[in-house]
């Protein structure tokens, strides 16, 4: 019997599956379901981004790029969750105090959730801080461990603010039975994200279970971790949009083979005007692949060269992650419209899985 695979972007394709399997047992439960949970807890994907040397992969900008991309290839819902949780769990284990870190491990490697805009407010009393919120977009936070928050820090009742224009935005971790979930994650899209609204009473946090959203320096692990929340953030999105992006062109192109609309000599595929738009999209598609996957690689070599991350490469990341999702946000409108709403027994499938991806794309795209 072959050995299961260790390496994350292996598992990744292992896994796909599985996850195309739970798919609409994700979306009708507006959550993932307790199989894939299991499934990405045992295989470490949940631990993708956490330091080795508290048992995560410590993966690089790469692998993470591709592991994201693989996911959300198969379900969008599942790989946003993915993303959510792996990334939130980097912050919490990475920026966060030596005893935070002992605190969260007590039970095992821990999963964690959460929103970082500053919709809270965080008050310095001593070593810790009081913190409040009204949160939203909670991805993944049905089954997190510990659940985050985003926090003006405030002095005298205004913002403490660390340069011109720059207030102070505390991240916050707290267990998740000090947390109060509305329970109305009732949308259109990425639905089985469980992306739930939640409230965090006014409680004391230990200031070792905090830090500056900006500024933050990683407490340990290697130099990936120097990219940033912001950075590392933007790996998720890019990997997002370049997997939902892909699996639309890849199943409207099952579609046109056998669709043929009524009047139509011929079936889709053998239009000139989709093979254009076919082959548009996928030269569009492919180039913003080729440019995120550049930009984060320059972005890791510098990184490991020591260097500090220079501003522009920083903002090359961005550029590439927003280019990609306007490619995907494309893509996946020329598919969805190609594919129109009938159906028969051999492109049933391909539609019920191209009509979650268009919704989920342009959602990344409005947020």
């Amino acid at each position: 019997m072959p050995s299961a695979p260790t390496d994350p972007l292996s598992i990744a394709r292992s896994l796909g599956p599985l996850v195309e399997q739970q798919a609409a047992s994700a979306e009708q439960a507006g959550t993932l379901p307790q199989s894939l949970i299991d499934a990405f807890r045992g295989s470490g994907l949940f631990a993708l981004q956490i330091p080795r040397s508290l048992g995560g992969f410590e993966a690089d900008a790469l692998t993470t790029l591709a592991v994201y991309e693989e996911v959300c290839r198969a379900d969008g819902s599942a790989g946003w969750t993915l993303l959510a949780n792996a990334s939130t769990s980097a912050f919490a284990t990475t920026y966060t105090s030596d005893d935070a870190v002992r605190t969260m491990f007590a039970s095992g490697i821990p999963t964690h959730a959460g929103q970082f805009s500053p919709r809270g407010r965080a008050v310095a009393t001593g070593d810790a801080y009081t913190v409040s919120g009204r949160y939203s977009f909670g991805s993944g936070s049905g089954h997190a461990d510990w659940i985050g928050g985003g926090a003006l820090e405030m002095v005298d009742g205004q913002p403490c603010m660390l340069a011109p224009g720059r207030p102070s935005i505390r991240v916050f971790f707290v267990p998740r039975d000090r947390v109060e979930f509305a329970g109305n994650w009732d949308v259109m899209d990425l639905v089985g994200t469980g992306s739930f609204d939640y409230v965090v009473a006014e409680q004391v946090v230990d200031a070792g279970f905090t830090f500056d959203l900006i500024g933050g320096q990683p407490q340990r692990g290697g130099p990936v971790y120097r990219l940033g929340v912001l950075g590392l953030a933007l790996i998720g999105h890019s990997g997002f949009a370049l997997g939902v992006g892909r699996r639309a062109l890849d199943e409207v192109t099952v579609i046109a083979r056998t669709k043929q609309r009524m009047g139509a000599a011929s079936k889709i595929g053998d239009r000139e005007r989709f093979q254009f738009e076919l082959g548009r999209s996928d030269a569009a598609l492919r180039s913003a692949r080729a440019f995120a996957y550049d930009c984060f690689g320059e972005a890791q070599t510098e990184l490991d060269r020591g260097d500090d991350l220079a501003p522009t490469t920083l903002l090359r990341l961005r550029q590439a992650t927003t280019y990609a999702t306007h490619v995907a946000v494309d893509a996946t409108r020329f598919a969805y419209s190609f594919a129109g709403d009938r159906s028969n027994s051999h492109t049933e499938r391909a539609r019920t899985v191209l009509s979650r991806h268009p919704r989920g794309v342009a959602t990344l795209g409005r947020r």
